[in-house]
Parts: structure tokens; sequence; C-alpha cells
């Protein structure tokens, strides 16, 4: 450090503040003040970075205030809810003994560009602690940084770090105007904190608390990176709020209301001064949540990152890949899999026992499929047990054929230019296998209390399986236990040298925090670390077997795209968040037509660049039967016009709908691609997903000479000059390509 300054407030007088200066370290101190300037008020210290004035209070270190100079905005605007951290040490017969920094005395120390908080001990109204903490706030690179350290001398768990909490905000400029994104796969999960909180949402809810609440875990099946963004609509500033951690581990956005919302109304459900008694504080509270469950010993977190900007949530996607792409590398030449348009699914035999096809039949599916340009087929239900039955003994059913009939039935598959995807799972076991009893049931996935044990099941062949009544029970697993590796990889490996071009990995994003006490990592890193090795170690040892091999997996976590080049989502809307696929444009997921009628779902496929997945009669039909055969063939027409301009509307770059203006009806929608290395190379996407003809006029920014062709499914492709009326049927998409090649 810099310098040792030590403040004690005389609130009585105007700023009489004694000081202790290692006389030492003189000069670096006064090098330091260039950096940072120290204010000294009544109550706060105030904290002058490059990007930002913060103000502390003096006692006990919290974060009171913080001004951000361009764009000028006062981020929290009630200083009496500020915070630096919430740390939870459970107790014998008292879990939640926490230790808020409300509570603690601090000791200051500068650095350059911003102040360390030293916290000797932490105190609560139970315990005195030998816990060190330091909580560092500095200016980075038009940033600012929030970081903690514990070392926990005691042998009491580490249970919770809540820090990086920045509280009393109210929205940037006006409340109202204020909008927020939080990440999903193709959705936003609360886009209106600032007028419409909803808490209460996760676990016990609001059960217990004062305030209203909410918690997001990344990564999960609800969050796909770990950055939130506020911004104000009409003002065009937002702010940049992440956790950066390059350790891979469970985590949460946490946010509280105090005092709390308003119920059933309609519209802004904030309170106001006029609702609650006077001096009462009206705020929100945000922070990073993470969950070592460690003892003794030094923890120390990632950087909570701060940044106001100009712009909405699509510079905040920016500033979030460009850190992204420092550790995690996602941009590479497209496998056989991310070039693949359009896959077709099939369920061989499900979890009640109930045969559709046998292995000798796949050739003539694939064959099927590839009638309508279809040249990846995904095979489900192969395995001992069927669909989601029998996990992890992924060998292929008798019942069904030999593993040489499985053999060769894809090899049949390869020779007719079809790619063969095997579904498979990594961190799932039945709980009704003799496997399971006898070898692996000491690896399961154990929670907090006793066993825990996380049970999932989805049932199909019977009425009282599909709605929960007899599903076969499955629990999870943490792949890393070397015996659970081992009989994975040998599984895996087997399926690679019988034939398969790559996995679909389903429910990957199940990742859970796990307390079994033979793994080697914290419970928040353990599974999550696992889940993501395996992708690579499957990757690597299965291409030295097939160089080509592919994987595809059930998940949204932005870390393992590194790995995988295609989600695999079934579920979807018409009107899906593209935060996702704007951050990443390497990434596309499926969307799947289960139904012969999913026309605009295959639309809505070209609108969001997203692979064409047929599953035919909910999984149990060939492209090629009668009811489904309309929707094939029109698929079919949706390929031949992606592949004509694949280079940016499938591999290109997805803008949401900047640079383009459509006008039509209510029911339609656009989009916009650029080719990833020449913006000048755009298409817009349309989509009419009404049941009338619709008339939409198409104009594109800085066309320079506005021609552009048109192609709809079923039509002749044709030339247009922008700006250009185009006429969509109901229910049918329709391409305009500038600057086409």
């Amino acid at each position: 450090m810099d310098s040792f300054i030590e403040y004690t407030a005389h609130y009585g007088s105007s700023q009489s503040v004694d000081m202790k200066i290692d006389i030492k370290k003189i000069k670096s101190f006064f090098l330091a003040l260039s950096f940072v300037a120290v204010a000294y008020s009544q109550e706060t210290v105030e904290v002058t970075t490059d990007v930002c004035t913060v103000r502390l209070d003096k006692s006990n270190g919290n974060v009171v205030g913080l001004h951000w100079k361009n764009p000028d905005e006062e981020i929290i605007k009630e200083g009496r809810l500020g915070e630096n951290f919430r740390i939870l040490l459970p107790l014998p017969g008292y879990e939640a003994n926490y230790f808020v920094s409300s509570d603690q005395k601090v000791r200051f120390d500068k650095i350059e560009n911003g102040i360390v908080c030293h916290y000797s001990q932490l105190v609560n109204g139970r315990q005195s602690l030998n816990v060190k903490v330091d909580y560092k706030i500095e200016s980075k690179k038009g940033q600012l940084l929030f970081s903690i350290t514990i070392n926990n001398n005691t042998d009491q768990s580490l249970a919770e770090v809540y820090y990086g909490i920045i509280g009393g905000q109210r929205g940037l400029r006006n409340r109202v105007d204020n909008r927020t994104l939080v990440p999903g796969g193709t959705v936003n999960n609360d886009a209106e904190m600032f007028t419409r909180f909803s808490g209460g949402g996760y676990g016990g809810g609001n059960l217990g608390i004062t305030y209203s609440a909410s918690g997001i875990t990344y990564p999960s099946w609800d969050m796909s990176m770990s950055w939130i963004e506020d911004y104000n609509t009409r003002d065009n500033i937002g702010m940049y709020y992440a956790q950066h951690d390059t350790v891979i581990r469970k985590a949460a956005f946490y946010y509280e209301l105090r005092p709390s919302e308003k119920g059933n109304v309609i519209g802004d459900n904030w309170p106001t001064e006029k609702d609650v008694p006077e001096g009462t504080p009206i705020g929100l509270t945000m922070g990073w949540v993470n969950t070592p469950y460690t003892k003794r010993g030094i923890f120390s977190s990632a950087p909570v990152v701060l940044q106001v900007h100009y712009g909405d949530w699509h510079e905040g996607s920016r500033i979030y890949r460009r850190w992204f792409d420092k550790y995690y590398t996602v941009k590479r030449e497209p496998t056989w899999l991310r070039n693949e348009m359009a896959w077709q699914s099939i369920i061989m035999m499900n979890s009640e026992d109930a045969i559709n096809y046998k292995f000798r039949d796949l050739p003539k599916l694939a064959a099927d499929a590839k009638k309508y340009g279809v040249t990846t087929f995904e095979i489900l239900g192969w395995d001992k047990g069927g669909i989601d039955r029998g996990y992890p003994e992924y060998e292929p059913d008798k019942r069904l054929g030999t593993k040489e009939d499985f053999s060769k039935a894809l090899n049949e598959i390869k020779k007719l230019g079809v790619h063969p995807l095997i579904f498979a799972n990594i961190q799932w076991m039945d709980t009704d296998i003799p496997l399971y009893y006898n070898k692996l049931k000491k690896y399961e996935t154990k929670g907090r209390w006793a066993d825990d044990l996380m049970l999932a099941g989805w049932g199909e062949g019977t009425i009282s399986s599909r709605i929960g009544i007899t599903r076969h029970n499955m629990t999870k697993i943490t792949p890393s236990h070397p015996e659970v590796n081992k009989l994975l990889m040998s599984y895996f490996l087997a399926l690679v040298k019988s034939g398969a071009d790559g996995f679909q990995f389903d429910k990957t994003t199940s990742i859970d925090v796990d307390f079994n006490p033979l793994l080697k990592l914290s419970p928040d890193r353990a599974m999550p670390q696992a889940v993501f090795d395996m992708l690579g170690q499957v990757l690597k040892r299965g291409r030295e077997v097939n160089p080509q091999l592919a994987l595809a997996s059930e998940l949204i976590w932005d870390r393992a795209f590194q790995y995988v080049d295609v989600s695999y989502l079934r579920m979807n809307d018409i009107d899906m968040h593209p935060v996702l696929k704007y951050t990443f444009p390497e990434w596309t997921s499926t969307i799947f037509a289960e139904s012969p009628f999913d026309f605009n779902i295959m639309n809505n496929g070209m609108r969001y660049g997203f692979v064409w997945a047929l599953a035919p009669r909910h999984y149990s039909a060939s492209l090629d039967e009668s009811l489904t055969r309309p929707l094939s063939n029109y698929v079919k027409e949706l390929i031949r016009i992606r592949k004509k301009y694949a280079d940016i509307l499938f591999t290109g770059r997805f803008v949401d709908t900047m640079g383009a203006t459509v006008r039509g009806g209510v029911n339609s929608r656009f989009s916009v691609f650029e080719a990833m290395n020449d913006p000048l190379r755009k298409a817009v996407v349309v989509v009419n997903f009404g049941n009338n003809e619709d008339d939409m006029e198409v104009s594109v920014e800085n066309a320079k000479n506005g021609q552009a062709e048109v192609c709809i499914p079923f039509q002749p492709d044709i030339l247009v000059q922008l700006p250009a009326t185009v006429r969509v049927p109901p229910r049918t998409c329709a391409v305009v390509v500038l600057n086409a090649r």
C-alpha cells in the first residue's frame, strides 16, 4: 500500500480528523494524491477517481454515494441504503449468522485511483471473529471495480459472500424511463425492475424478510451471462454491472427493493414518498453472491464491474464481450455441425418401453430427411431403458437391436451424406438401476442437509408418467469423480467408434452446488468445472477417433460456447430477447417444430439465425409422412434461401433490428444480419406471423445503390430498389439482401 491512514471522525466540528501518517511513506502518499483526491466531510470520505467520485461512510466504509462523471449521473440516490458486503458464517443452531459491513469498523488505505477498506475482525450480536476482510474499490480502464478478500481463520464455513453492493438506486435520471436486462437464453429475466419490481419468485420467496427481493443464478437455465444492464430509454445512457470471474463457479445476481413493491397495481409499482412514513428510505440494492462454503483459508473474489455509458444494452453487450474474449475462445472456424442449417430428431424408445423404431429403421428415416435438405439426424432413446431412463448406461438397448446393428445403422446414415448426432447426458443418473445402487450412489450430488437428492424425471409413454406420478426419477452426479469420469468417457468413446459424428448432451445447464465430501473443489465450483471440463475432454479424446466430432448441448452458458457449437433449445416465443445472439453472433441454437403446423416457428428460425430442428409428431415420425410433408417442403425452401447467403444469414453477425427500418402490420417482425467481415453486406429478415398477407416497407441505412434481392419461399428471387414494399404471404418470411454477391 502507498500509505496508511486512520480516520477518527468528530461529528461536532467541521473537518476535524485525526490522522496518523507513516512518515516513511510520505512521498508515496503525495504521489497517490495525484491520482486520488480524498475530501473529508463530517461523516464521509470522498474518493475521486478518473471516472467517478465515491463517498464512503467514515465509520464502516459503506459506499453511500457514487457520482459518475461522463455521462454525468448520481448512481446512489439514497445513501442510507449504502452497503459493501454481507458475509455468512453459519453457527450450529444458527444458520443465518450474517456479518454486514454496516456493523464493522473500518481502516482505509489509499491506492492508485481507488481505496481499500480494511476490517480487522467481523462482529455481530453473537460473535467477534478473527476474520479479516479487505474490500477494494478502484478505477481501471474506464470502469469501477469492487473486490473482496476474506481471510477466514475459523472453522466456520464461509457460506455466502454478497459483495459489490450498490444500494440506494432509483434508476438513471428519471426512474420511470429505465429498463433493465438480465440476460437469459432467449428471454430477458427482468425488464422492469425499476418500474415493475417482482420479488419472491425464487426458493422461499420473500418469507422471513421485511423487504422484497429476487435472485438469479449463473450459470443456470435462467442466466446465460454474468452481467446485467440498467438503461434509460429517453436519455440514452446505461449502466453495465457485471461479475468478471475467470474462475468457473456457481454465482448469483441478487437484488432487493426497500421497503417493498405495491401489490396488484397497474403500471409503476414502486412506492413513493407519499406511500411511506416521512424519512423512510426507498431504493434498490443489487450485488453478486458467491457461495464457497470453505473453512480456514483465503477467499479472493472476482471483480464486480460497474460502468456508466452512453447507449442501451447493446453497448453493455459489447463491453461484456470485450472482457469475455480475453479468457475464452468462441471465435473459430465453424465445424460441420455449426454449418448445418437443419436437423431431424427422432425418439426410438421412450422410458415406458414403447418402441417407435428399431436400429434397422434409422437409415430410411435419415434418407427421408435428406429429401428435404436436412442432413443432421439426432437419435434419442437409443440407449438402455429408453430416453431419460437408465443413465449413465449409454449402450444400445437390446430391444432395438444389437451393438453391431446400431453401428451399422450409423455408418449407413453417414454414407447417405447425413450426420448421426447421438443424444446423451453428462451429469444425470437413474435412481432405479443396479449401477446406481451398487457403484454410483456415493457420488450423487449432495445438498447442504443430509443427502438432499435433487430429483427430476420426464415421463412419456403413459398418462401417469407424463403428469409425473410414475416418472423414472433421476438425480445428478458431478462427473469429476475419477470412477464416474472413466465410466462416462468409456461410453462416449465407444459411441464415437461406432460411428457418431457428434453428441447432443442434454440438460447440461442443470448445474448445482454440490456438497459431496468426496469432491476436491468447493461446492460452488465442483459441478460447473466438471461439466465444462468434460465437454472439452469429450472433444479432445473423441477427435482422436473422429477428427470431425462436434458437440451440441442443452445449455445457454456462455463459457461452454468454446466447446459447444449449437445450443439445444426447444421452447420459444414469437418475440425472443436477442441479447445472447447479439453478444455471441458465432453462437446459434435449435428452434423446434414438433407439430406439422409450426410454420411460424420455422420463420422465427430465419429471423434469429437458428437451426431448424424438426421433430415430427413430437419426435415420432418421418419428415416424409403426409401430415408433415408441407412443413418439410417449406423448410426445404428456407434452406435454399439461407444457403444462398449463409455467410450473412447463418454464420454472419446478428445485429438485432439496427440499421434498417420496416413498416408493416402489427403481426410482422424483422431482424438484421451482416456478413461477419463485411458490414456493407446486409440482410433484413421480415416475418409475417399473421393470417393475412402484409405489405412491408423496407429501408436500409447507408444503402449505396439501393439495389437488393428479395427471396420468399416458393417464389422466384427478384431484384428491387430500396426502399421497397415487400408483400409477404401469411405465416411466411422474406429475406431482403443488400449488396448480394
